[in-house]
């Protein structure tokens, strides 16, 4: 591990340290009264999509320079034990405890570990060690201004976390416990959503990019990039749980052509990543009357994606940048292949795996007394028929945008 952001610390620096880090750390550059009047929202760390606030990353900094701080007074006085209190999303809400160094609060369904250093076995000294060097890789893009991805940093050190998913958890937990989002450790996924349509987009750098030249679809822009979304003519906005369908649909421009009006078509491939969350969501800041839509498989994954834009994911809940409420399911529901003449033609059967987060997800439903009865119907309907059904079932091609068009069209 390169300790070279450690070695200013070596001369002149005061030992008599706290030992025990992060859960203190709020205090370490501080806002001051003037700062939070000037801009009330900093006190609670919230951040504008696309707009990067200087005093939060400041802050953060300096969060991260009181830890490296506090590892070279561990190491110059080697009676000094660190001990590094991690936050993170709690997978289970009644999760046990794992052992003795991570702990659950249910109340706010957040668990704690400690991570110590020196190390006491092998397993904790690769731990303290991944969350360092995610750390140094945090504070070097905070410093230099360059906006790193979760994938450029497995790259940087692969040998070291082995697996993507150890980033990916310690960059979440990082931004968890620091209170901030994960923006403001200048740390991004890498994007994978695809966005076409009847608009364009105005950056920092006074370019433009026009979506409707690009007829098949490109990637879904930073919203760190963004100035301005320029949509006066858009009716609508359709975000598709599969790539294929999105394919179809962009490369026959039916957001130029559908019969109600033009729109703007959108998909993360499968579960929403966090770049095409965060554009939706300044997309309809900046344009709250245009209605978004959902087309999703008939199927608790379905149900679940379309969730996860519209109230956001657990792992991610202190991020306030993500959620679009008012997100609306146009399909696919039992309704567009049970109330029909025609023969049904491609419905699939459950699996054990649909029918056990089916039932997890009415279970929870009914522990967090969610009032949307709508999924909660649909659900019940896939575990009594035991059915699913994918968005082909509505059809292909000319089929698809006639669908389309009929409930679009009642829908705007």
């Amino acid at each position: 591990m390169d300790f070279d952001l450690l070695s200013g610390f070596i001369n002149g620096h005061d030992i008599g340290a706290s030992t025990q880090l992060l859960s203190c750390l709020q205090d370490s550059g501080r806002l001051t009264p003037e700062q939070i009047a000037e801009n009330p929202g900093l006190e609670r760390g919230n951040v504008g999509a696309g707009t990067p606030d200087p005093h939060q990353r400041g802050a953060v900094i300096t969060k991260i320079e009181d830890i490296f701080e506090s590892i070279t007074d561990c190491i110059l006085d080697e009676g000094k034990e660190l001990v590094i209190p991690l936050k993170s999303r709690a997978k289970k809400k009644n999760a046990a405890n794992k052992d003795d160094s991570t702990q659950v609060n249910r109340s706010s369904n957040t668990e704690m570990r400690n991570i110590t250093f020196p190390s006491k076995s092998p397993q904790e000294a690769w731990k303290f060690t991944a969350l360092i060097r995610i750390l140094e890789l945090s504070h070097e893009a905070l410093v230099t201004g360059n906006v790193t991805t979760k994938r450029d940093m497995y790259y940087r050190d692969p040998e070291l976390f082995m697996r993507q998913a150890v980033v990916d958890r310690y960059v979440d937990d990082i931004a968890y416990t620091f209170g901030v989002g994960r923006d403001a450790l200048n740390v991004v996924a890498a994007a994978k959503g695809l966005v076409a349509g009847f608009f364009s987009v105005k950056r920092k750098d006074d370019s433009a990019v026009e979506y409707s030249l690009e007829h098949e679809g490109i990637l879904i822009p930073g919203v760190k990039d963004i100035v301005d979304i320029q949509a006066s003519d858009v009716r609508w906005i359709l975000v598709i749980e599969k790539e294929a369908t999105f394919r179809t649909l962009a490369t026959n421009q039916y957001w130029r052509d559908s019969l109600g009006g033009k729109g703007v078509l959108a998909t993360a491939k499968g579960y929403p990543d966090v770049q095409t969350r965060q554009f939706l969501h300044l997309f309809s800041q900046q344009h709250p009357t245009i209605p978004i839509f959902a087309l999703v498989d008939f199927d608790p994954d379905g149900i679940g994606i379309m969730s996860t834009y519209k109230h956001g994911s657990m792992s991610l809940a202190h991020e306030t940048n993500l959620a679009v409420p008012w997100v609306r399911w146009l399909g696919v529901r039992s309704c567009d292949f049970l109330n029909t003449e025609n023969e049904i033609q491609g419905l699939l059967t459950l699996t054990a795996r649909d029918r056990k987060i089916a039932l997890k997800m009415l279970a929870k439903s009914v522990a967090e007394e969610d009032r949307d009865d709508e999924w909660k119907g649909e659900l019940q309907v896939m575990l009594m028929m035991n059915v699913k059904a994918e968005i082909q079932i509505l059809g292909n091609g000319d089929a698809l945008a006639q669908w389309l068009d009929k409930k679009l069209f009642e829908a705007v």
